[in-house]
């Protein structure tokens, strides 16, 4: 049922930004025509629509959207995605990644740069007959687009579904971030003075600030590139970014795919004209187009799987995980060493 209530609201936000444009526009057109005198009774229905319009942008976002609209994006639509979120940005997101890659770089490693700790083979609990359970009913619900996604790109079913399950739990957890304002505060952090709060997280930063004065400008590039695909998606099928919730990074939808991988690997995958991954014919139309993009054919061996699946996520323990979740799906033994 909550799966189904989301969907629904997903259709009605696809409406809402094209229709909140309309009004946009139509607010525009009446407040250069409106006459200089107007009737008590007219000026409280204006009152009233007026009411209704999108206020203005907070300034920390107006770099964006003028660098969006000069590379030819629509302002009233941005002007109505921006002015849905805070006044200020999150610190969060880039904080969160800079202190990974610190742990990473100066924290977790051997002096000559191999892993301290070694990573497990698979994801610690993911692979259970419980699961494989769930996955197994949720093929049988979505039968007909698995068919599909499977006819066209050879991807097995075990494999599609499994990989939705490592993602998201087969879209009961698609994140609880707002992949716009994620992505926008992410683009404007550049400096190590917008990460204040996550500074006493890294024991010694101080010792490595060009490293991070390094970058972050470069991680703040790689966020407004994926900001930039998020917007022009979100315009171009006329869905509302605010309500879109996506990973810690701004991954969206059942698939959890990088806004820039929307529109090269994106599939519509019940024909209904619009691209929605967090429907799941679509979501499952899209991973399958991904990794079919990428290599993966009917036959292919294992190791050529794995080598596959690393492109959607570069991780072995992930890739590992995806292929032993849909070999027990099949009726395989949970692997011993699965937990």
């Amino acid at each position: 049922m909550a799966k189904s209530l989301f969907c629904w609201n997903r259709r009605l936000a696809q409406c809402g930004l094209f229709l909140c444009m309309c009004l946009y526009a139509g607010l525009c057109a009446a407040e250069e025509a409106k006459p200089s005198a107007a009737a008590p009774a007219t000026e409280a229905a204006e009152g009233a629509v007026t009411a209704a319009m999108p206020t203005e942008p907070a300034p920390v976002w107006q770099p964006l959207i003028k660098r969006l609209e000069a590379e030819g994006q629509n302002k009233t639509a941005l002007t109505i995605m921006f002015a849905g979120l805070p006044d200020s940005m999150t610190q969060s997101p880039m904080g969160r990644k800079v202190l990974e890659l610190y742990r990473s770089k100066f924290v977790l490693t051997k002096p000559d740069g191999s892993p301290a700790k070694p990573r497990p083979k698979y994801y610690p609990g993911t692979i259970t007959e419980k699961h494989a359970l769930l996955c197994r009913n949720f093929l049988k619900e979505y039968s007909a687009a698995f068919d599909q996604a499977e006819q066209q790109t050879g991807v097995p079913r075990n494999v599609a579904c499994a990989l939705l399950f490592v993602e998201t739990r087969l879209g009961a957890n698609v994140g609880k971030e707002n992949a716009l304002y994620t992505l926008a505060s992410m683009a404007l952090s550049t400096t190590p003075d917008s990460i204040t709060t996550w500074l006493s997280k890294m024991e010694g930063y101080e010792a490595h600030l060009d490293w991070m004065k390094d970058l972050m400008p470069k991680r703040a590039e790689w966020a407004y590139k994926e900001l930039r695909a998020l917007t022009a998606h979100a315009i171009k099928q006329n869905i509302d970014p605010r309500i879109m919730p996506g990973s810690i990074y701004g991954a969206v939808g059942m698939c959890q795919f990088m806004p820039s991988n929307i529109e090269p690997y994106g599939a519509d995958g019940d024909n209904d004209g619009i691209i929605d991954l967090y429907n799941p014919a679509d979501a499952i139309a899209s991973l399958s187009n991904y990794l079919h993009t990428f290599g993966w054919k009917a036959g292919i061996d294992e190791a050529t799987q794995h080598a596959v699946l690393k492109k959607y996520n570069k991780s072995d323990t992930y890739a590992n995980t995806i292929l032993g979740l849909a070999a027990v799906i099949g009726g395989a033994p949970v692997p011993d060493d699965a937990n």
